[in-house]
């Protein structure tokens, strides 16, 4: 649960189609156990449906990683526009429940018709960072793939038959220089 919830009873009692905008700021969202999303600034387009909400986010925010060139750590802007149904499990007007949708690991709204943006926030955020982080001052930078092996001669040297591939890779390199 999170900051980013949203009523939307009133909106359920509406009309297919009917519409919200909502903009929204909060001062961070943690995303795991390591990474914080800071500063997020956003808006929501919500639309009423058959089976609950659609929702299209846009959110702005910063999260802290670790450079794999340099081991520092750095902000990355973090941009997110995403839609997705979030799925209401109670009848606004009978109180009665409603079946589970059949999609895998759906958004729902909870039983007191709130939407949790935040969860789907937390769960595009992850997917959108990238693997490999770069910080800025080293993205530019050409990567040095130089083998050093100095003191060892070739025949002297005990050879594994599973590292031949790269052998034969670094010997290209080489060759290239």
């Amino acid at each position: 649960m999170t900051a980013l919830r949203f009523n939307l009873a009133q909106l359920l009692r509406e009309e297919m189609g009917a519409r919200r905008d909502i903009s929204f700021t909060e001062p961070a969202l943690r995303l795991d156990d390591d990474l914080t999303l800071r500063n997020i600034s956003g808006r929501l387009r919500l639309t009423r449906t058959a089976a609950g909400v659609y929702a299209q986010v846009t959110v702005h925010g910063v999260v802290t990683l670790t450079c794999v060139r340099s081991l520092e750590q750095f902000d990355y802007e973090l941009d997110l526009d995403f839609s997705d149904q979030f799925y209401a499990v109670v009848d606004v007007v009978n109180g009665h429940r409603l079946p589970k949708p059949v999609e895998d690991d759906p958004f729902m709204l909870d039983e007191l018709h709130h939407i949790d943006v935040g969860e789907a926030i937390r769960s595009y955020a992850l997917i959108s960072l990238p693997m490999n982080p770069v910080a800025p001052a080293y993205r530019d930078q050409p990567v040095n793939y130089t083998v050093e092996s100095e003191g060892i001669e070739e025949d002297d040297a005990p050879v594994d038959e599973r590292f031949a591939a790269l052998r034969e890779w670094a010997e290209r390199q080489r060759n290239q220089n």
